[in-house]
């Protein structure tokens, strides 16, 4: 029993690593950028960007004329009977005729309330707008990977503190065992280590399931292969951020959420406009150029063909259509006063969420400092614990106890870490500092 269980430890870690050498190295900023370029949800999001762009137009807004080309050919067989004032009867069977028309229309609305201006600013801020939600969607991905990412990084060394622990078991099942060879020892020692490693292990290959679901969880957010290998950095890097008064300016100044909120009360300030310009007279004008040609064998005209040009100019202005504009103006106005309240609502929340992570975060600060301490005092109480048992003082249930607070220090200290690193990428992204460029 004993060897078996020391070859389940060789085995395993040789196993573990020669995994990790056959893995690519993935720092933070090469998952970020790979997210960027393949991420599914962001490739879409560019897709509506390029579209509001090529809806961005004078065309699209009603400046240029509009020139249309017709042309018909049309045959008829008649059978006809005419009879003059004069007694003169023409009686013609199977008459054939044919038509030839074909014109040139020009249109151009020179004047629509300045409603073309309008709707071209509107094209321009929906442009804008679909360019803040793809920086929406941007921030949401390195928000995500970066938890996906720290969190991986989190499991990947709580997997090297388990590994050491296993270590621990094995020289501990090893005492047990020789102490039992010596006379010094009993049986119920060896069978507690025993199942202490057995534990572990349980607790070492759970851990190793959902490092490779959080893998998965990686490659997907990447946009790559789900079964694709790689690795990871292995330490989670805490950055200072500026005080909470400079968070709060840069949010206010910088977050996207509010950007997006000011931007639908713009476009609802330019439905009003539109809405105003309806109330204007419109001006259009109308030039034509028409060729007809027509051709019969009966009636009083063999031929008769017309080419010339023809325009006009036209005005028209809506006087009255049931207080409908009054009414689309009251309610447009009224939106205009939602999207205030809202952006106000949503200032307030923000801050709310800003002002709670921040307070989080650096207790949180405080709280790694203070697990750094008791690591370095349960780390130092375990290798004077395991002494004293190889020389016989202490017995098997305290050398446990010993290697369990050991355990739970560093894996307070990684969870703690990781809860910081999440608070700190929330903060960057209520403050629109998290994407830089």
């Amino acid at each position: 029993m004993k060897t078996k269980n020391r070859w389940l430890i060789i085995n395993l870690l040789i196993l573990c690593g020669f995994s990790l050498n056959a893995q690519d190295n993935l720092s933070l900023q090469d998952a970020i950028r790979t997210g960027l370029e393949n991420n599914f949800g962001i490739r879409l999001v560019k897709m509506d960007v390029e579209i509001a762009s090529n809806n961005n137009s004078i065309g699209n807004s009603g400046f240029l004329p509009k020139l249309n080309l017709t042309a018909a050919q049309s045959y008829s067989v008649t059978d006809s009977k005419q009879e003059f004032l004069t007694g003169q009867i023409n009686d013609r069977s199977g008459a054939k005729a044919d038509a030839l028309n074909a014109g040139l229309q020009l249109n151009w609305t020179i004047f629509d309330g300045l409603r073309m201006f309008v709707r071209y600013d509107q094209l321009q801020q929906l442009e804008q707008k679909s360019e803040l939600q793809l920086l929406f969607t941007v921030e949401n991905t390195i928000n995500s990977i970066h938890t996906t990412y720290h969190t991986l990084v989190q499991l990947m060394h709580q997997q090297k503190v388990l590994e050491k622990t296993l270590k621990i078991d094995n020289e501990r099942l090893k005492i047990a065992s020789h102490k039992i060879e010596t006379g010094a020892g009993s049986r119920l020692e060896v069978l507690q280590a025993q199942v202490d490693m057995n534990t572990d292990s349980a607790a070492y290959f759970n851990l190793d399931d959902q490092i490779g679901s959080s893998k998965i969880n990686l490659n997907q957010l990447l946009g790559r292969d789900p079964q694709l290998p790689f690795l990871v950095s292995d330490s989670i890097i805490i950055n200072n951020l500026p005080v909470i008064e400079i968070l709060i300016q840069q949010m206010m100044e910088r977050n996207t959420s509010l950007a997006l909120g000011r931007k639908d009360e713009q476009l609802a300030q330019i439905a009003l406009r539109e809405i105003r310009g309806r109330q204007l007279p419109e001006i259009g004008f109308n030039l034509g150029y028409n060729f007809v040609n027509q051709n019969s064998e009966s009636g009083f005209l063999i031929q008769n063909r017309s080419l010339g040009l023809t325009y006009s100019l036209n005005a028209s202005m809506n006087l009255f259509n049931g207080f409908n504009t009054r009414r689309e103006q009251q309610n447009l106005q009224i939106q205009i006063e939602s999207s205030r309240v809202r952006i106000e609502s949503l200032e307030n929340e923000l801050r709310a969420n800003l002002e709670r992570n921040y307070n989080s975060y650096s207790n949180k600060l405080r709280l790694i400092a203070m697990e750094k301490q008791n690591l370095l005092a349960a780390n130092e109480n375990l290798d004077i614990t395991a002494e004293r048992f190889r020389l016989g003082d202490i017995s098997g249930i305290e050398f446990r106890e010993a290697q369990r607070n050991y355990l739970q220090a560093e894996l307070r200290l990684l969870s703690v870490t990781l809860e910081t690193k999440i608070l700190e990428t929330s903060l960057m992204q209520l403050a629109g500092i998290l994407v830089t460029e």
